[in-house]
């Protein structure tokens, strides 16, 4: 019996690691086990750091007797529809907020719900609320740093839509330090893209996807290109595949896994009355393959 129960909006696809999680959630004893709620915007479903992030809330929250109910939703006015069913609920205990800010309307809703809530929210927007606050900065200078002992001068970031929880905060710390090519979510625009970018000239890709990273690596790899002395890439998200690619990706660990427990002991403290405060996430690291 999983105690994380998925559902999704007409046409949604529940996030990968949950596509077998989908048992309800239910004490020992056949009754309702109340749970910690949880949105996902349908454009993060795909992100790796999510992913990890939400399967690491669940392990405190599971730990204490709470399950972890998610739901996909596709727009902002189906999310606050979420909320106001899940206050008017007796099976939910609290929310976790991804990406919250401040001025954030979310907060504000479920503030006049009565609904208690835990956030996680970039460290440019810290407010008066409880939170595990990650640095997007941190990674962009972590992979600055990298690349500066690189063997390329010109580095593209190739930047997936920015409709998802982390890439907005990722786009927004990148600034101008990198030239940046905004690329389709489909992975033959996004390698249509990078061997544009190779074709003028030896170039060291960042990929916010690490889908489309392997895609590149593959096709530079079947044009006899070498990688990385031609062309080096790096993803931004860190993966299986990463690791399983030929050849293996440098990667960004964002350590969504810490993350995401953090945030469950920080949901937990909230429900139970505990100081409201913020919590700092731990930094990312670069993972060396063969890539870069």
């Amino acid at each position: 019996m999983s105690a994380i129960t998925t559902t999704a909006g007409p046409g949604a696809r529940s996030p990968r690691p949950h596509d077998d999680q989908r048992a309800g959630a239910e004490t020992s004893d056949g009754g309702r086990m109340t749970g910690i709620g949880l949105a996902i915007p349908a454009d993060s479903t795909d992100d790796h750091f999510v992913a990890a992030l939400v399967n690491a809330l669940a392990e405190p929250l599971i730990a204490e007797g709470y399950g972890l109910f998610t739901r996909v939703v596709h727009d902002v006015a189906s999310e606050r529809r979420m909320y106001r069913l899940w206050a008017a609920s007796d099976g939910i205990a609290g929310v976790v907020l991804l990406g919250a800010g401040r001025g954030d309307d979310r907060v504000r809703l479920l503030r006049s719900l009565g609904v208690p809530f835990a956030a996680v929210a970039d460290v440019s927007q810290q407010g008066e609320f409880p939170a595990v606050l990650v640095d997007a900065a941190a990674s962009v200078d972590v992979i600055s740093g990298f690349l500066a002992a690189g063997r390329h001068e010109r580095t593209v970031y190739l930047a997936a839509p920015g409709d998802s929880v982390t890439s907005k905060a990722r786009a927004n710390a990148v600034g101008d330090r990198f030239e940046i090519v905004q690329v389709e979510r489909d992975a033959a625009a996004a390698v249509a893209a990078a061997s544009a970018i190779v074709a003028t000239g030896p170039a060291t890709l960042l990929f916010d996807s690490d889908v489309h990273a392997a895609a590149a690596a593959s096709a530079f790899i079947a044009r006899g290109l070498a990688v990385p002395d031609d062309v080096a890439i790096v993803s931004w998200t860190d993966s299986a595949l990463c690791r399983s690619a030929t050849p293996s990706l440098t990667a960004v660990d964002r350590r969504g896994g810490e993350i995401g427990r953090l945030l469950g002991h920080r949901m937990l403290a909230t429900i139970t009355g505990g100081e409201v405060r913020a919590d700092r996430a731990p930094d990312p690291f670069i993972v060396r393959r063969e890539s870069a």
